[in-house]
């Protein structure tokens, strides 16, 4: 679709010329009217435009009145939903799952948190076999978990 500016240009000439030829078909059909005739014909016609300029205005006002309809790309976004967990049990379920996928952030990152926890010296998880990167599997982090749980 054309930009606003280019439509209402096309629409002013394309009402121009609607509106000549209609002048242009008025004079001789003004003329082709009885003479006694003629001022109701004239008054039928300028009653016709004030129609079409009521019509017109009152488009206008209504479109003046009522928003245009947001497009959904212009849409401000929805509201985040607040989680219906804390956020702190979040964090340390991410902390769980990073500390079991690398064992550079179980290391220097969960570890030393686990072992804050826990107050006394905590054995550490057996890393795994293969993979060097990985950190402990998460059934030894449940028993390391399991153990600062049983802990007063």
């Amino acid at each position: 679709m054309p930009p606003r500016a280019e439509r209402s240009r096309r629409r002013l000439v394309g009402g121009a010329l609607v509106g000549g030829l209609a002048l242009l078909a008025a004079i001789p059909a003004y003329l082709a009217v009885a003479p006694g005739w003629r001022s109701l014909a004239l008054r039928g016609a300028a009653a016709l435009l004030v129609a079409i300029g009521c019509t017109r205005a009152l488009r206008w006002a209504r479109g003046a009145r009522e928003p245009e309809p947001v497009s959904l790309l212009d849409a401000p976004p929805a509201r985040a939903v607040p989680a219906a967990v804390d956020e702190r049990v979040l964090g340390l379920w991410d902390d769980v799952r990073f500390g079991a996928r690398s064992r550079r952030y179980f290391d220097m990152i969960l570890w030393p948190r686990l072992a804050a926890l826990a107050g006394d010296p905590l054995p550490r998880p057996a890393p795994r076999r293969g993979l060097g990167r990985r950190g402990p599997s998460l059934a030894a982090l449940e028993r390391v978990i399991a153990e600062i749980e049983r802990r007063p």
